[in-house]
């Protein structure tokens, strides 16, 4: 799993970094055989004035080719990125319980074609 961390207007020293990318790690860990890449933008909207204004985004990109994303905002960095990488967790746990091995559609003609089968072989039994 490639994590990349991307202030923009927001200056990031190497622990509050690594602190971020270790955060990442174990919110995203479990998942790591399915997670290709996690991209992460920390912005601050209105520079120093201060209050709500720090923003995360950040995506994942699975190895089966889809995409997961995530937006949130606080005041604090750290607290932005604790709050989105909780979401984040959640969103790519959804995403990759959604994924099946085999389609719904195909499914259910089995099961039909399976109900066609025995009730044609319990017609046949009945004949003498």
């Amino acid at each position: 799993m490639k994590i990349s961390i991307k202030a923009h207007r927001l200056k990031i020293d190497k622990q509050v970094n690594a602190a971020m990318e270790r955060r990442l790690r174990f919110a995203l860990g479990r998942f790591g055989a399915s997670v290709k890449e996690v991209k992460v933008r920390l912005t601050d909207l209105n520079g120093p004035k201060g209050g709500v204004d720090k923003e995360c985004l950040i995506v994942v990109r699975l190895q089966r080719g889809g995409e997961v994303v995530v937006q949130g905002s606080g005041k604090d960095c750290i607290a932005t990125l604790n709050y989105c990488a909780d979401r984040i967790s959640r969103a790519v746990e959804r995403d990759l319980s959604r994924n099946r091995t085999t389609p719904i559609r195909r499914m259910r003609r089995r099961q039909g074609a399976d109900q066609e089968a025995v009730l044609d072989g319990d017609l046949s039994d009945e004949s003498p």
